[in-house]
């Protein structure tokens, strides 16, 4: 398989399947008559850890970044490692294909949870099962939360890939579950306010799918909010990485 086929697989399968599993936790959380309705957010918070874990172990063909925020951490890290054959010219096709990958998933989704979809009147609830929206509304300070949530979440990815730690969790299961536990401790810990979106094409490609999909209470898709999800932990993954070069020079 060439380079460029594995970062195609590897990125689009594994953001499929971290979609696929992480929103039908949110499904099955919030539609009207699932038989996990009303299970809550810590409910959320462990699916969505697993669901990324999982994702990361199906899609190490690519070095599993799932995420345009990791992606460009990494880069501003200088970590070559993480990307298919140490080649920087990958990252636009790395990004277009997590989106991708979003989109699919979401679209699988939606067919899983087709009828509760239809009983479902509340499009506050539909919306959440698509892209996340925050609390109190403040562009300002729920990007400031998305930046905070994606720091720390690219400083853990960044982690398993440094000389120390690259045997026990650099790759495989191990590298995976770590990144995991530190998505589902940051829904915990950060993801009150906004819902932790830390992944710009988990926020973007469902959110064109509900923009898309004839639902029969879709509600607005909520366009207003978007730039938060894709700007804020576009800047929590850059800054991570900065750091992460720095540490590497001292």
């Amino acid at each position: 398989m060439s380079e460029i086929a594995q970062v195609i697989v590897g990125e689009s399968f594994g953001t499929f399947i971290l979609i696929l599993l992480g929103n039908c936790v949110v499904a099955n959380t919030l539609l009207k008559n699932s038989k996990g309705e009303n299970s809550g957010w810590i409910v959320i918070c462990v699916g969505w850890g697993f669901a990324v874990a999982i994702a990361a172990m199906l899609s190490q063909i690519s070095g599993a970044h799932l995420n345009p925020a990791v992606t460009i951490g990494l880069w501003v890290a200088g970590k070559k490692l993480a990307f298919v054959g140490g080649n920087y010219a990958y990252i636009p096709i790395y990004i277009v294909t997590q989106i991708i990958g979003a989109i699919l998933g979401q679209i699988v989704v939606y067919l899983a949870y087709f009828k509760e979809y239809n009983n479902t009147e509340d499009v506050n609830h539909i919306l959440a099962t698509f892209s996340t929206s925050p609390v109190h509304r403040s562009y300002i300070w729920n990007t400031v939360t998305e930046i905070i949530g994606t720091f720390v979440l690219v400083m853990i990815v960044g982690a398993t890939f440094s000389i120390k730690n690259l045997v026990p969790t650099g790759g495989g299961f191990a590298g995976a579950a770590t990144v995991g536990i530190g998505v589902m401790v940051i829904g915990l810990a950060i993801g009150g306010p906004t819902g932790f979106a830390i992944n710009p094409a988990r926020d973007l490609g469902p959110r064109i799918v509900h923009a898309i999909l004839p639902m029969t209470h879709k509600g607005a898709s909520d366009w207003k909010y978007a730039p938060v999800p894709i700007i804020g932990p576009l800047l929590g993954g850059a800054l991570a990485g900065g750091l992460m070069q720095l540490i590497m020079v001292f």
